[in-house]
């Protein structure tokens, strides 16, 4: 069962647009006019998820049963993202990205697999996803929230609305998309003007307008990338491919060197970083992809080990071990980076190991 796909680089350059946004948005520098920049970092989801949602169309020739345990591990094993931001993170259960883009891609698979829903019921789809968290909400299911419903990190049903508008933008003529983006535009402006959502509360809450701004610029981004020539070809966006194919161990790497630079107060003590701040991303996203790069290279020679599940098991365990065995949290944030990276430089390895162990399971059936 080998299952070729053609890769669309335009997916990857979305999702490597949304890498170098999420830098604006998790740097949060203390500085004069800081904030002004973030709500253009919180945006960096609106592409992520939308360029998974598309991709998530290609997955469907794999059986349901790979699908699942697949995805399953990306969930479990994406919480040490979770603890690497968060080292209680074990008291309290909440969707980080990882957990969200693990369920809705399966629900998007499900979806392309079993019921074929035309293009324009996506779109249907993204608008009743936003509706239904605010519809939820006010009767007080509060144990679900940021798990399903907003507030929260990434919960999923509001954030289920970029995913399936990503399908849509993907499949439709291009066109469409900018119509998309100029109703959704002019309706924005009728309702808010020329004000941007609140930086804190647009995204935690999933507010009207932090979703309208979020649609609006996710429609305007495919149009620009699938209608601009060079997008096409990975010799001109090499390093946004690069970033868009590594997401994963992008998330991992880009913030241990925010929290990195920001312990030695480097945006302050630098003047020129000080003066630009944009410069503090240009030094994040060049040590990230130097870093990047080294441990791709170096990762090779140790493949071996992630070829045999006695290592993800014991990865996995360690993970959700890793609080009750150590005590102090700056510590459990640093032992669950270095668990998190192995898991996103190997994971395309078990995805490996799950498509032999299912396609022997059909051969022998």
């Amino acid at each position: 069962m080998n299952i070729k796909i053609n890769r669309d680089y335009r997916l990857d350059v979305l999702k490597g647009m949304g890498c170098a946004l999420m830098v604006v948005a998790h740097s949060k520098l203390k500085m004069w006019d800081y904030e002004q920049y973030l709500i253009w970092g919180n945006l960096a989801p609106a592409l992520f998820f939308s360029a998974a949602g598309a991709t998530a169309v290609f997955q469907t020739k794999k059986p349901l049963q790979e699908m699942l345990v697949l995805y399953g591990l990306i969930f479990l094993f994406g919480f040490s993202y979770r603890g690497f931001l968060n080292p209680d993170f074990l008291s309290k259960l909440e969707f980080e990205i990882i957990q969200t883009i693990a369920l809705s891609v399966l629900i998007i698979y499900a979806a392309e697999k079993y019921l074929k829903p035309n293009s324009w019921l996506y779109f249907i789809l993204g608008f009743a996803a936003f509706g239904l968290d605010k519809l939820i909400y006010p009767l007080g299911f509060e144990k679900i929230e940021g798990i399903f419903i907003s507030p929260g990190l990434f919960p999923l049903i509001p954030w289920l609305s970029m995913f399936f508008f990503g399908v849509f933008a993907y499949r439709v003529k291009n066109i469409y998309n900018l119509m998309v983006f100029f109703i959704i535009a002019i309706l924005y402006y009728f309702l808010f003007g020329f004000v941007t959502p609140d930086v804190n509360a647009g995204k935690w809450q999933f507010l009207l307008d932090f979703f309208l701004l979020s649609s609006a610029f996710l429609f305007l981004m495919f149009f620009l990338v699938r209608s601009i020539f060079l997008f096409k070809h990975p010799k001109f966006n090499w390093l946004t491919i690069f970033w868009g194919t590594n997401s994963l161990l992008f998330l991992y790497i880009h913030y241990a060197f925010i929290k990195f630079f920001r312990l030695f107060e480097i945006q302050r003590n630098v003047e020129v970083i000080w003066n630009h701040p944009w410069l503090f991303w240009v030094l994040v996203l060049t040590a990230s992809t130097i870093a990047m790069l080294i441990i791709l290279f170096i990762s090779r020679w140790f493949e071996f080990l992630f070829r045999h599940w006695f290592t993800w098991i014991t990865l996995l365990l360690l993970i959700f071990a890793t609080p009750f065995i150590i005590d102090k949290p700056s510590y459990i944030t640093y032992t669950e980076l270095l668990l998190g990276i192995p898991f996103a430089v190997y994971y395309p390895t078990l995805s490996k190991m799950l498509k032999e162990k299912f396609y022997a399971n059909h051969s022998n059936n």
